[in-house]
């Protein structure tokens, strides 16, 4: 019995992490620039949504990660033009893309799917078949009996860590979220930098939600994302602003996420919103410790002008 709680519980931590690492992995990148995006909640619901509407109308959950994909880089588009043209509070424009998305993604779930006397069936990715491998003991159902998705973060994290630290355009990211006055003096345009890097976590938080409504579960539901934005950005922090150190926090919550679940079987006789909130609990007592000993971008949060301008 303890072998199987163990089994269930490691692969199970890694099936709850995804999500979260995928948009924690994009939001790593957009405040590496000198962004704050707190509305990672609100596009990983829109995200969810078009996901289901996507792979319903195409037949198939790759059209369905195309739309969650194109739909969470519009809304990181609203919060690019609103934070770096227009200069408004980051955690204004994330707070209201969070408003946004929950109202969005309910209401036009009601217009469409939601409508329909009978639920379509939703396309849904399969789990990976990789044969004998999958039928290992223990290391078989805890690391290759996964949906596809649940490998990404891996490869993501890993290509997005060399770019990051060992490119030119990587190089380019770090000096506009540390010093974009200098950087601008370099030839860099910090406005174009910081508009691909916000897009590029929209994306992510697009997928991210995909995942959660196509891969974890098979449909929409209102405010699926349940917090998990929210997780996200409290991983980067843990993470120290690393790609590789993010998608570890990530993991981190993603076992206390599959942790509650099955204390919830094993205690029955205790509330079962004591386990629910265990990983928020978590995410707040790290911040608590670990925020003020993280080293964050220096420009994080602060539009840029210009060099010449006041």
């Amino acid at each position: 019995m303890d072998e199987v709680f163990l089994i269930g519980l490691l692969a199970g931590a890694f099936r709850f992490a995804t999500p979260i690492a995928l948009a924690a992995l994009g939001e790593t990148i957009a405040q590496r620039s000198g962004v704050l995006n707190v509305g990672i909640e609100g596009i990983m619901l829109v995200g969810a949504f078009f996901a289901v509407l996507g792979s319903v109308w195409t037949g198939t959950p790759y059209g369905g990660l195309a739309c969650a994909i194109a739909s969470g880089i519009a809304m990181a588009g609203l919060h690019a033009f609103l934070s770096i043209t227009l200069k408004v509070d980051q955690i204004v424009s994330g707070i209201a893309l969070i408003v946004l998305g929950l109202g969005f993604s309910g209401f036009f779930y009601r217009l469409t799917i939601g409508a329909q006397s009978r639920a379509p069936a939703v396309p849904t990715f399969d789990k990976v078949n990789l044969g004998w491998i999958s039928e290992l003991p223990i290391i078989g159902p805890v690391l290759f009996q996964h949906h596809l998705l649940v490998y990404a973060p891996v490869v993501i994290a890993l290509l997005l860590w060399w770019w990051l630290y060992r490119t030119g355009p990587g190089l380019q990211v770090r000096a506009t979220g540390e010093n974009p006055a200098a950087a601008e003096a370099a030839g860099v345009s910090v406005e174009r930098v910081r508009y691909g890097c916000v897009l590029f976590g929209g994306a992510m938080a697009g997928l991210a939600g995909a995942y959660l409504s196509t891969a974890q579960l098979s449909g929409f539901v209102e405010n699926m994302v349940s917090g998990r934005g929210f997780i996200a950005v409290a991983c980067v922090v843990f993470g120290r602003w690393n790609p590789i150190g993010a998608a570890l926090a990530a993991l981190f919550f993603g076992a206390a996420d599959a942790a509650q679940i099955r204390l919830q079987i094993l205690n029955p006789d205790i509330p079962f919103e004591l386990f629910v909130m265990m990983p928020y609990v978590l995410a707040v007592l790290f911040l608590i410790f670990f925020a003020g000993r993280a080293q964050m971008p220096a420009a994080l949060g602060i539009p840029f002008t210009g060099r010449f301008r006041n």
